[in-house]
């Protein structure tokens, strides 16, 4: 089979759905189908490349080339709206490639949907956060769910971080694909989480939806060079510096405790937000996957604090799959992984006092770290592993194709 497979941002460019994407596509390519990559590019990056026999084109589009739309300029993503460049260079990747099917992840989309009536190609879309619905693409406002926005409310929500600007032509270019997501053929949510709040936003895609979740690759590669800055004994977050994140929440939890445990911070640094190393709390930033690994691997026990409602949770899975068990908020898909109590602790969001009464507790109890971090991986083995999960996506292709 032939998969084109579509995402705004690909690596080297950091960030989960482009880790996971390449994740995929090198999955779906050792399985001997034949994969190619359209994304976004940048000017110091080839426009052609081989990824260990997967063809990467990438393609600068429209909106890159204007400088103020761009908070990061190494992470110039594609809106929410169709660019017409990127269409056009779609259409010519797809008349020279001929594929069987069409896979995108996040606002790609947009410029794909437009080419739908021209080829007939089964199109599948996995929804990885809330952007189909909210411009911020995080479904909070002011620490609660927001799932009807409404132009008022994304103004005031979003017009500090963004701008008026960028949010008005945001907010009106969701809700001017909205009917145009009718022609997408499937939708993958990546939670049960992910699926409800979207069935209960877009109901006219209710039946596409199904639930596949995001799958981890355990590997580690230990000729690679180990990470000399980790302490002996840590705990550990990974994920984005930001304060949606529950990073500063997690630091402020961490003061709560009288431990030698040192905690170590490792994330992808935002150009709004700055955190800093400080007494026993060591900061790592834009490391690369394979060191994380190395971390989750050697970590006491991991802590995911996220304020927002995580639509899956891939850092959970990753410290699963080590063994390890885990502190997230009750919130979003991280329901669907964690098992309280069982695999790890569940604690409410944007609550300091809570989170350090969980790291306090499986610091006193170290049995009770081992027996989470064996059912933990039990239950990465069952439900997150690439064989599991790459087979159902195939299942998929199959039924359309």
């Amino acid at each position: 089979m032939k998969i084109l497979m579509l995402s705004s941002l690909y690596p080297p460019f950091l960030g989960g759905i482009s880790v996971y994407v390449q994740s995929l596509c090198r999955e779906l390519s050792r399985r001997g189908h034949q994969v190619v990559v359209g994304t976004l590019g940048r000017r110091d990056l080839p426009e052609s490349e081989d990824d260990g026999g997967i063809k990467v084109i990438r393609q600068e589009g429209l909106f890159q080339k204007i400088p103020f739309l761009f908070k990061d300029p190494t992470r110039k993503w594609h809106p929410p709206a169709r660019d017409p460049v990127i269409s056009n260079k779609l259409a010519n990747i797809i008349e020279q490639e001929k594929p069987d099917i069409i896979h995108t992840h996040s606002w790609i989309l947009y410029s794909m949907l437009p080419l739908r009536n021209k080829f007939n190609v089964p199109l599948v879309h996995t929804i990885h956060d809330y952007g189909l619905f909210c411009p911020k693409r995080m479904a909070i406002k002011e620490d609660v769910i927001c799932n009807r926005p409404s132009l008022r409310s994304c103004i005031s929500c979003m017009s500090r971080s963004y701008g008026l600007l960028r949010v008005v032509p945001a907010y009106y270019g969701i809700r001017a694909n909205r009917n145009k997501l009718k022609s997408v053929d499937k939708f993958i949510a990546v939670s049960d989480f992910v699926r409800k709040i979207h069935e209960e936003c877009l109901a006219m895609i209710g039946k596409k939806i199904i639930t596949i979740p995001n799958f981890s690759n355990p590997f580690i590669d230990n000729r690679q060079e180990q990470i000399e800055a980790l302490p002996e004994d840590f705990l550990l977050y990974v994920g984005w510096l930001m304060p949606h994140k529950g990073v500063g929440v997690l630091i402020e939890a961490y003061r709560k405790l009288n431990t030698p445990v040192k905690l170590v911070i490792i994330g992808i640094e935002h150009p709004d937000y700055h955190y800093h190393a400080e007494g026993n709390i060591l900061v790592l930033k834009n490391v690369p996957y394979y060191s994380v690994m190395q971390a989750m691997s050697r970590c006491r026990f991991a802590i995911f604090p996220s304020i927002w409602p995580e639509p899956f949770g891939l850092v959970v899975t990753e410290a699963m799959s080590q063994g390890k068990a885990v502190i997230a908020t009750n919130t979003g898909g991280f329901t669907d992984i964690i098992k309280d109590g069982k695999t790890g602790i569940l604690v409410p969001p944007d609550d300091s006092g809570k989170l350090a009464e969980a790291i306090s507790y499986l610091l006193r109890r170290p049995e009770e770290v081992s027996r989470m971090g064996r059912g933990g991986y039990d239950r990465f083995m069952k439900n997150y592993t690439p064989g599991v999960v790459v087979s159902r996506i195939l299942d998929l292709y199959q039924s359309l194709v």
